[in-house]
């Protein structure tokens, strides 16, 4: 009798305990299934209220009309029109005629190649941009004519020399929202975003008529959009400016990376 009482109990125990963990497995799976609907909305829902409060924060609004939409979303705006009008005005005043011809070591004349229209590639393994296209010699005074060369990569600023050719060479592209980059990383038209993530030391590759261009990198600095001091040439260097917009996609100041020729 006593046995019988004691396999009812302990049969009785096992049920409970079945229903115990099966509760906390179902209760889980619910927890799961829930926050995999719920985070996502949270991060898209904070990651529009950043946004929108980078707009709200800047001295003067940004126009509708720079907003530029990329397979239907945000990406990034688009100030750049008067930007590159004051940067084509300010190459006529900055007065250096002269670079390093680091073949030579000795002082050249700089060759602002106007004409030049081969694709170059730049990569910079650290940061995972890799051979991405430069158009050469870009129009940037007309917004419809750099954005059709930005779709397929980057764009080297008319009227600063081509690499290779001493001097300055300008290079410039677009940065997206943090929200449109995370998804999609590789997308030429905004592959600069990643210039954030650059550190001071690390190599720049231009691939140029099949040589290869080696660069290191010397500064990464935020500057103002008048500050016009990046077009500068140091005349015991050759360098190549890369320029997008900052805060990523927002542009109200500009991120500038210089890279000096290595020997």
């Amino acid at each position: 009798m006593q046995n019988s009482w004691n396999i009812e109990t302990e049969n009785t125990n096992k049920v409970r305990r079945t229903r115990s963990i099966i509760s906390i497995v179902l209760a889980f799976t619910g927890l799961v299934v829930i926050s995999s609907q719920i985070f996502p909305l949270l991060v898209s829902y904070i990651d529009g209220a950043i946004t929108q409060k980078r707009e709200e924060v800047k001295v003067e609004p940004v126009p509708e009309s720079y907003k530029k939409y990329i397979e239907d979303e945000f990406a990034y705006y688009d100030p750049g029109v008067s930007y590159f009008a004051n940067l084509s005005e300010q190459l006529g005043v900055l007065g250096v005629s002269t670079t390093y011809d680091s073949s030579t070591r000795t002082q050249k004349p700089i060759n602002i190649d106007i004409n030049y229209n081969k694709a170059m590639y730049i990569t910079i393994q650290s940061i995972g941009i890799n051979r991405i296209k430069i158009s050469p010699n870009v129009e940037s005074s007309d917004e419809k004519v750099y954005n059709q060369f930005l779709k397929n990569g980057v764009a080297h600023f008319r009227g600063t020399p081509i690499p290779g050719d001493g001097g300055n060479s300008f290079i410039y592209g677009h940065s997206a929202v943090e929200a449109f980059f995370r998804r999609h990383q590789d997308y030429p038209e905004t592959i600069f975003s990643r210039l954030d993530g650059i550190d001071i030391g690390q190599d720049v590759e231009i691939e140029k008529e099949g040589t290869i261009l080696r660069y290191i990198v010397r500064s990464k600095k935020i500057v103002d959009p008048d500050d016009f001091t990046v077009l500068q040439t140091n005349r015991d260097k050759e360098n190549i400016t890369l320029m997008t917009c900052w805060p990523l996609g927002i542009g109200t100041k500009r991120l500038i990376i210089t890279a000096e020729r290595k020997i």
